[in-house]
């Protein structure tokens, strides 16, 4: 059974492996390999990530990947 912290790893491999992943592109994706019950529209029109999967990225998620929310997309950081 899927949980939220396996679509937050999931989520964050895509990351690191794409280098920049907006939300309204992983969103579809996630639906597709976990279910719509992982997604929905949110107040303002926008695809979203369930909450409880968000959270689990907080707690996964390091230095090395950034949000932006302007362009509401997540990105590698780069270290140099």
């Amino acid at each position: 059974m899927t949980n939220a912290p396996d679509i937050a790893q999931w989520i964050l491999d895509a990351i690191h492996k794409e280098k920049t992943v907006y939300q309204e592109a992983i969103v579809p994706r996630i639906a597709e390999t976990f279910g719509d019950e992982w997604v929905y529209t949110n107040e303002n029109g926008h695809p979203a990530i369930n909450r409880d999967v968000l959270k689990s990225m907080r707690k996964l998620r390091d230095a090395s990947v950034a949000w932006n929310r302007e362009e509401r997309c997540w990105s590698v950081v780069d270290a140099s």
